[in-house]
């Protein structure tokens, strides 16, 4: 998984460097610069923003009534135990889920989520069992 988010932020990382030292290459004028320091640093820059990328995209869902966790794909590959928060609000669009949670709002695109219409009615049922009212006279 890792390596096939990886592949884009190279390409997009290294083509400055490559076009650099072409540049430079065609002017008669030494590309080490580049070999030494531009590609590692291209490369780490990458790893980085891979690393990123990869903590900050939602990959599961998890809900109960009152709570969700969404666990990235950093969070799945590693099998760290989802982390519920308070649910608070879900908002549907024909694109898109609205899931507001603790202090923070999840974006689900329709998308990017295969069974987009079991994840809506899932999160939905989440926040209205919580918000129905609760029977509290006595006997």
């Amino acid at each position: 998984m890792y390596a096939r988010a990886l592949v884009a932020p190279i390409g997009a990382c290294t083509t400055p460097v490559m076009i650099g030292a072409a540049a430079t290459a065609l002017q008669g004028q030494p590309v080490w610069a580049y070999l030494v320091w531009g590609f590692p640093a291209a490369l780490l820059v990458a790893s980085v923003w891979t690393q990123f990328a990869l903590s900050t995209t939602a990959a599961e869902v998890h809900l109960k009534p009152g709570q969700c966790a969404i666990r990235s794909v950093q969070e799945v590959l590693q099998d760290t135990p989802p982390e519920f928060h308070p649910l608070f609000n879900v908002r549907t669009t024909p694109s898109r889920i609205e899931i507001a949670l603790g202090w923070d709002t999840q974006i689900c695109a329709r998308s990017d989520w295969p069974e987009y219409g079991r994840l809506r009615d899932a999160a939905q049922h989440a926040v209205d069992a919580h918000s129905e009212p609760v029977d509290t006279t006595p006997g």
